[in-house]
């Protein structure tokens, strides 16, 4: 057990951090920092590697929601031209 004093600022800080990136409190949030930092120290080659996979994955994911909204917004064009013409058929 570590007990560390700091900064009432950096603590706010950390608590925010915590809870954006879905930690269940600050010990946890110290332990993610403490440990991508003894990551990269460890193998820095290998840290970058997984840094591009992350960012690989991140765009992707950005990319396939992107596509979704589009083909959704589409879709309700389409919808909205068929209700303004009439075309709409009853069910």
């Amino acid at each position: 057990m570590v007990s560390v004093r700091m900064p009432k600022s950096l603590v706010s800080r950390l608590k925010e951090l915590a809870k954006t990136q879905h930690f269940l409190d600050l010990s946890e949030e110290v332990r993610g920092i403490i440990r991508k930092k003894w990551s990269f120290h460890a193998n820095p080659e290998l840290f970058e590697i997984k840094k591009l996979r992350e960012g690989i994955e991140r765009e992707i994911r950005q990319k396939s929601v992107k596509r979704i909204h589009e083909e959704v917004s589409k879709e309700l064009d389409k919808i909205k031209s068929q209700l303004k013409k009439g075309d709409w058929i009853n069910e």
